[in-house]
C-alpha cells in the first residue's frame, strides 16, 4: 500500500493511494494539471489511474473530477446522492455508484458517513495485510463507527481549526458556528480524541489532513495530536501546497 497527499486544505484536497497494483485518487479537489504534474513528482502517471472515488460534492472535493473523466476516461465512483449534488453531473460519462458496493476493483472498502452540510463519506480500503481509513470535512465521527475504525494501519483524518483561532478569526459568525458545530469540521482537539481512541498496535502512520488556511497551523494541529500519542507512531501534516510524505507499507 501506498499513500501520498498531493495537496489537502480548505481549498483543494487529492491524495494517491495504490494498493496491490491498482491506482486510485481519492477526490480531485486540486486543478487538473497541479494533479497531473504532482503525480509526475511521485512517480505515477494521470492516464493510469484505475478511478477516483469522491467523498463530497464541495468543490475542494470535486473540482477536477469531470476533466479527468473527460480527457482519461477515469471510471468516477460516487455517492448516488453526491452525484445528485454534483453540478457537472450530466457530463460524467464514465461513473458508477458505489452505495451498494463492498469491494472496488478488488479492493475491499467499507464507508463511513461524514457529519456535514452535504452528504458524503469517508473510507476504510483494506488489502490482505493492510488498512487505510481517510475521513475530512465531518463534524463528528458517530459512535456506531468507533469499532470499525480500531487498529488500521494507516489513519488520514483531518484536524481542521484550532477553536480559539475559529472563533477569533474574520469569518462571520455563521460560519464560525458552522465549522466548530457536529455538520462542520474536526477541530485539532477532536481529531486527537478520535485518534486517542482508534489507533492500536497495527498502526504504523497517521497522517493530519484538511488544515485551515486560516484558522489553524501545522504545528498546532501537529503537536495536539502528538501529545496524546504514542511516541513510536510516526505522524505526518499534509500541507496545501506540496507533496506529503510517501507512506509505504
Amino acid at each position: 500500500m501506498k499513500v501520498v497527499v498531493l495537496g489537502s486544505s480548505s481549498s483543494g484536497n487529492s491524495t494517491f493511494v495504490k494498493i496491490n497494483d491498482v491506482k486510485f485518487l481519492i477526490d480531485a479537489g486540486l486543478g487538473f494539471n497541479d494533479i497531473k504534474e504532482k503525480l509526475n513528482e511521485i512517480g505515477e502517471s494521470a492516464d493510469e489511474l484505475n478511478f477516483i472515488i469522491v467523498t463530497h460534492a464541495h468543490s475542494d472535493h470535486v473540482r477536477s473530477i469531470h476533466s479527468f473523466n473527460r480527457v482519461y476516461n477515469t471510471k468516477i465512483y460516487i455517492s448516488k446522492d453526491t452525484f445528485m449534488e454534483y453540478p457537472k453531473k450530466d457530463l460524467l460519462k464514465n461513473y458508477e455508484f458505489f452505495d451498494e458496493l463492498d469491494k472496488i476493483e478488488g479492493i475491499k472498502f467499507t464507508k463511513i458517513p461524514i457529519s456535514h452540510d452535504k452528504k458524503g463519506f469517508g473510507f476504510i480500503f483494506e488489502d490482505k495485510n493492510n488498512s487505510l481509513f481517510y475521513m475530512a470535512d465531518t463534524g463528528i465521527i458517530h459512535s456506531k463507527y468507533h469499532d470499525k475504525l480500531k487498529n488500521k494501519t494507516v489513519y488520514l483524518i483531518e484536524s481542521n481549526h484550532d477553536v480559539e483561532m475559529e472563533m477569533n478569526g474574520t469569518k462571520d459568525e455563521i460560519t464560525k458556528i458552522r465549522n466548530i458545530g457536529d455538520e462542520g469540521h474536526l477541530s485539532n482537539d477532536e481529531c486527537a480524541m478520535y485518534l486517542n481512541r482508534f489507533v492500536g498496535n497495527n498502526t504504523k502512520y497517521i497522517m493530519l489532513i484538511h488544515i485551515s488556511d486560516h484558522d489553524n497551523t501545522y504545528d498546532l494541529a501537529y503537536n495536539t495530536s502528538r501529545n496524546i500519542i504514542d511516541n513510536s507512531i510516526p505522524i505526518y501534516v499534509a500541507h496545501k501546497d506540496t507533496i506529503s510524505e510517501t507512506i509505504e507499507v
